[in-house]
């Protein structure tokens, strides 16, 4: 697993222990909120019930006064009114706080509360009221009757209010109970989060800083010892096993150069020994006629030509590519001019369709160059043929079919057995230009013709 992968995963627990604990936060809140309205709700109902207590005493009261002064009429009526009003009052309140009751043992005792209520107002209403009007002055009976409903109204009124206060005691300790908890929880969450970060990045670093000791290791054992490439095991599927992947192609990249040039140097003192070695015999016989001057003349061209296509294989190992898009005839056109071919009717060129191709016009030209110089070098019959058709371009000639495959002639310094001309480097700059640009080079041998083709698609 790379360490950004580790870094991506590590990040998603953090966010999810840190929605977890805003999941947390909101659930508190939520709850203490109806915590809260359960609280207010219990006060208000508590409230009422202190109200009910006043009524209770307000109609001892009422009671009192119309016993005191029964023989006044006006103040007997004036008190049945304030009876009467008290009365309406309850009624209106009556559904309110029977349905503010949390529990059906409190709806019951409110209920009874309220029958309790009419029981003292039909007492008041007729019975009171009817001695009153009667002159009847024996209020044993209704005192008697009237205490009862009062006291055990007050009894219930009381029980209530026992009842509901517990209820508040109940939700405040749930409260705090509830607070203390989420506390504890959102501490454990914190550090939790704290730890896991910790570790978490703790790992991460230590892993890091292990693979980058072994790679530093990979690398002083590399100038130490004189290794080609950087030999430390730092795991795979990871940025630094990349890194290090990396550097390792470059060094062998590197190595192949110093190989190739050391391969390169060794063919050029066995190529060169025979020309120079021929040249020595001739200049001996220089005096004897005057065609060993011609030859000793085509010996020094034949080296020169050597050097030249040499040099230009070397600069291609470091060559820059300079691309622009420009038409397959502009390139046929151009590597033809280069050859500066006396006799034109030994080409024919064909231009089935003009596509365009993008790299670098020289390198192209020069590989183009090398392939129908050799098609007119070793033609049994002329004219050749170029031919463009498909993203293709085909140099074809009249000549036997080639002994070996393709790969073996794009070797450097390879040829045919009988081969006298050339240097067998001509295939070999082809096929490095060719691969520079990521365009291929086959061969095929149909009808007597050898035929050589690009493709660049």
């Amino acid at each position: 697993m790379t360490i950004r992968k580790r870094l991506y995963i590590s990040f998603f627990l953090i966010i999810l222990i840190v929605a977890f604990i805003i999941g947390v936060f909101f659930y508190a809140i939520f709850s203490l909120n109806t915590i809260n309205q359960q609280q207010n709700h219990r006060y208000d109902q508590l409230i009422r019930v202190e109200k009910l207590k006043e009524f209770n005493n307000s109609y001892s009261w009422i009671v009192l006064d119309i016993i005191t002064d029964f023989q006044k009429i006006d103040i007997v009526n004036e008190r049945i009114n304030k009876a009467n009003n008290f009365f309406k009052n309850l009624n209106t309140q009556k559904s309110t706080i029977i349905n503010s009751s949390e529990s059906k043992e409190e709806k019951d005792n409110l209920i009874l509360i309220f029958e309790h209520f009419d029981i003292m107002q039909k007492l008041i209403k007729k019975e009171l009221y009817s001695l009153v009007v009667n002159k009847n002055s024996d209020f044993k009976t209704f005192n008697k009757n009237f205490e009862k409903i009062n006291i055990d109204t007050e009894k219930l009124l009381i029980f209530e209010t026992k009842y509901l206060q517990d209820k508040l005691t109940q939700t405040q300790d749930r409260r705090n109970e509830f607070l203390s908890t989420i506390k504890l929880e959102l501490l454990i969450l914190f550090t939790i989060l704290l730890l896991l970060s910790f570790v978490i990045s703790s790992k991460i670093i230590n892993e890091i800083k292990e693979k980058l000791y072994r790679l530093n290791q990979g690398v002083l054992q590399l100038f130490k010892n004189g290794e080609k490439t950087i030999k430390v095991d730092i795991g795979e599927n990871n940025e630094l096993s990349e890194i290090t992947n990396n550097l390792n192609s470059y060094l062998q990249k590197q190595s192949n150069i110093i190989d190739s040039r050391e391969e390169l140097l060794r063919n050029i003192s066995h190529e060169l020994k025979t020309p120079i070695a021929k040249g020595k015999f001739l200049i001996e016989k220089i005096q004897k006629n005057n065609k060993t001057i011609n030859d000793i003349n085509t010996i020094f061209y034949d080296i020169e030509m050597l050097t030249s296509k040499l040099l230009e294989r070397e600069k291609l190992n470091f060559a820059i590519l300079k691309t622009s898009k420009f038409k397959v005839s502009s390139l046929i056109l151009e590597s033809l001019s280069k050859l500066l071919i006396e006799d034109e009717s030994k080409v024919i060129v064909k231009i089935k369709n003009d596509f365009d191709i993008e790299a670098d016009f020289y390198y192209l030209t020069i590989a183009l160059k090398n392939l129908i110089d050799n098609a007119m070098k070793y033609a049994k019959e002329f004219p050749i043929i170029v031919k463009s058709k498909n993203d293709v371009i085909y140099i074809s000639n009249i000549a036997n079919k080639l002994s070996n495959d393709l790969i073996y002639y794009i070797q450097p310094f390879t040829r045919e057995p009988n081969q006298q001309q050339g240097h067998g480097l001509g295939l070999n700059i082809v096929d490095k230009i060719l691969s520079r640009h990521g365009f291929k080079l086959n061969y095929k041998h149909s009808n007597s013709y050898n035929i050589f083709y690009i493709l660049f698609k």
